[in-house]
């Protein structure tokens, strides 16, 4: 129940592993979470002159019950336009054309968007929802280079059998030129530290790792930043995760379209073990009038990255991917995947999986099923978490893999 209380006026294999750490990078600095209430006094004032930089006067606020602010912004407002190269931009209010091919069969142990909708609640006509970005969110995102980017990024993942500085993933990847993917991904609670994380996500991109453009989305688990659970995110950047690019809505580039869904929503609920089965259907692809790069949840247009944002990707990508990661300082026993369950233990409703994988591998803008052989596996250390490929003859799973492991694995 919410409550209204403010009324205010050609990719490379071994940059695998440079992608997938990124997606930690942005979202979790564990080594952070122990001195988050040490700040100076000059450090939090630093923080609110952020916040009050991302956080656009509201036309109308609300209170969800998991103790999140969401803000309904002028959609013109929004800390989206805040990006120079977007100061003259024209909203994209819809997609111009619908992709063929997108699968969205229902049943009764499928998540309807319409569940993670504000209820009874609306924002204003020309406003948007939008989560307030907390002090949490920005100690996160100021630790991007402090993870991810001080590991090896020449190493193949799904050969090395190695610890990559905590860092740990398994799924599918799909390197040729792409302008979109889809699938549906299972959602869990995954057991975690707060000095853990575990997501499942798809991620597209394409350059070299200096050039890198990315953007992704999934869910992800970590009780520092939410104690309540699985939540929606996103991540983008423009040039390797060198200056451009975050979590969410934390920098100005991706805009807020949708009336009903924002990022960070609670995914619940979850599932369980032998039990209901929920997932997320979510599309990335790539306009074919504007260019931009349109986020979909279940039927619903979230919004987009615009195409201002990126070089290499400018004009579509060559890498996609569909996986599970994990991340754990490595001293500490490393936390579950998925259902924690490795998938040689079975199938639905015992590992966790992402099926009707998809990909839109031109401009004829039809989303189609690719074959077996052109997903590549890669677990990096595949005794604590692992990856299993098919294509299934039922046009409702499509092509699929189930994935994720125990994890409890220690590198010292």
């Amino acid at each position: 129940m919410q409550t209204d209380f403010v009324t205010m006026a050609g990719l490379d294999p071994k940059h695998i592993t440079v992608i997938l750490l990124a997606t930690f990078s942005v979202i979790l600095c564990a080594e952070a979470v122990p001195g988050w209430e040490k700040l100076s006094k000059e450090e939090e004032l630093d923080l609110d002159r952020q916040l009050k930089l991302i956080n656009k006067p509201a036309i109308k606020s609300f209170q969800t019950e998991d103790g999140d602010v969401i803000d309904c912004v002028d959609i013109y407002k929004q800390h989206a336009f805040d990006h120079p190269m977007l100061k003259n931009h024209k909203i994209q209010m819809k997609p111009t054309t619908i992709p063929k091919g997108i699968r969205n069969h229902e049943s009764e142990t499928t998540y309807k968007s319409l569940q993670y909708m504000l209820g009874n609640i609306s924002c204003p006509q020309g406003s948007v929802p939008i989560k307030r970005a907390t002090r949490k969110d920005l100690i996160m995102a100021r630790h991007i280079k402090s993870i991810g980017f001080n590991h090896p990024t020449n190493t193949n993942a799904s050969t090395s059998g190695i610890d990559e500085g905590g860092h740990h993933y398994a799924g599918v990847a799909y390197r040729a030129f792409v302008v979109g993917g889809r699938a549906n991904i299972n959602v869990w609670n995954p057991s975690v530290k707060v000095n853990q994380f575990s997501i499942a996500s798809m991620s597209i991109s394409k350059g070299p790792k200096q050039q890198m453009n990315n953007v992704q989305v999934g869910w992800g688990v970590n009780k520092a930043l939410y104690p309540d659970g699985s939540r929606l995110y996103t991540y983008w950047t423009g040039d390797g995760y060198q200056k451009t690019g975050c979590f969410n809505t934390l920098c100005p580039g991706f805009v807020q379209v949708s009336t009903k869904i924002h990022l960070g929503l609670n995914l619940r609920p979850v599932s369980t073990y032998k039990g209901s089965q929920f997932h997320i259907a979510v599309s990335i692809q790539q306009d074919n009038s504007t260019g931009n790069w349109l986020l979909t949840f279940f039927n619903e247009y979230v919004g987009y990255w615009p195409k201002a944002l990126f070089t290499t990707m400018a004009d579509g990508a060559d890498y996609i991917s569909w996986a599970g990661s994990t991340y754990s300082i490595i001293t500490d026993p490393t936390p579950t995947m998925g259902s924690g369950h490795f998938p040689k233990e079975g199938g639905y409703g015992i590992s966790a999986f992402v099926n009707s994988i998809q990909i839109m591998p031109n401009r004829f803008y039809k989303f189609v099923s690719p074959l077996y052989y052109v997903l590549d596996t890669f677990a990096d250390v595949p005794q604590c978490y692992d990856v299993i490929k098919n294509v299934a003859k039922d046009p409702n799973w499509g092509a699929y893999i189930f994935f994720g492991g125990p994890g409890n694995c220690t590198f010292q």
